[in-house]
């Protein structure tokens, strides 16, 4: 039985007395030691669908309409917010993007880690901001016990995303899902959050929901690769496979649109995918990738793809593959 097990969790967004869709019928399994990458483009629904996960998507404007999030059996979406409680945090754990929104700015960042051991584990104080310091220097902070008294604007951005997992992985949680953990990062910075992430993840077995837009991090961490599109998943399956036997249109511009080193060196432009992801308003009753596709035909148009196992464990939502 895999840990995470979302099936068919649909989401809508109210807007001026409006409802519109953002995520339809996304099924996702997360087994444990696993690392599943969740890509596709900006507004294609990665982050809502993260944060939706443990209850965090804001309502209003976001309301679940349907599905079902099992944590080992247990519909995270049934339960109580007080139950709920108990689960982020200690068996679940999120990384968000921009660090500086997500820690407080009133307190010290060794305090905000030591709350959550207080919170889940009934610890003393100083027995809390030991473990803190603790896990600040087993994600890399150097002078972690001087640094735990440093607020985040004291900290660069790659400390303070250091510090963003330090605290997410501080009860040790099961399951951790980092959204774009190395947005806004400068290269070299990115590479050593990439690398801690994967490290702890093989130390503490733990499964990993990583959400990117970048491929060429999926193949270098990932075991299975979801791409989602306008709110849908539209191809998924082993690494291995999404880059040596893609089916789904999409995926394969993405990849053409990460030439090597060699090729951008001769070309004067990069491949790009013509046109943009559509808004939840103006999203196809057919297939939803119909205007941007240099493949499609007037039989896309009469059917809304389902998402069908073409071989073993390789799914893809286009009639053509």
């Amino acid at each position: 039985m895999p840990m995470l097990d979302v099936q068919g969790l649909s989401l809508s967004f109210q807007f001026r007395k409006e409802t519109f869709p953002v995520v339809t019928d996304v099924s996702l399994e997360l087994n444990r030691g696993e690392i599943l990458g969740l890509v596709g483009e900006s507004g294609c629904g990665k982050s809502i669908t993260a944060l939706s996960l443990t209850r965090l998507l804001p309502s209003p404007p976001g309301y679940i309409d349907r599905g079902r999030v099992l944590f080992n059996g247990k519909d995270l979406l049934t339960l109580s917010e007080r139950e709920l409680q108990s689960f982020r945090g200690s068996k679940i754990s999120m990384v968000f993007q921009e660090p500086m929104t997500a820690l407080n700015p009133v307190f010290s960042v060794g305090d905000q880690i030591a709350e959550v051991v207080q919170v889940h584990e009934n610890k003393s104080k100083k027995e809390s901001l030991d473990r803190a310091i603790e896990m600040m220097e087993q994600v890399g902070i150097p002078s972690a016990q001087k640094r735990a008294s440093y607020h985040p604007h004291q900290l660069s951005g790659g400390l303070r995303q250091r510090a963003m997992i330090a605290m997410a992985l501080v009860c040790k949680p099961s399951i951790l899902i980092a959204d774009e953990p190395t947005t806004a990062l400068d290269v070299t910075i990115q590479a050593q959050i990439l690398e801690l992430i994967e490290n702890l993840q093989r130390q503490n077995d733990m499964g990993v929901l990583l959400i990117t837009h970048d491929l060429g991090v999926v193949a270098e961490l990932a075991n299975r690769v979801a791409v989602m599109y306008a709110g849908e998943i539209v191809e998924m399956a082993r690494v291995e496979r999404i880059y040596s036997a893609s089916k789904h249109p999409y995926t394969i511009a993405l990849q053409n649109a990460l030439p090597g080193l060699a090729e951008r060196i001769s070309k004067d432009r990069l491949p790009t995918i013509e046109g943009r992801v559509p808004p939840p308003d103006q999203v196809s009753k057919h297939c939803r990738f119909f205007d941007r596709c240099k493949e499609a035909t007037s039989e896309c148009t009469k059917e809304h793809p389902s998402l069908r196992e073409v071989e073993h464990g390789h799914w893809v939502r286009c009639i053509r593959a």
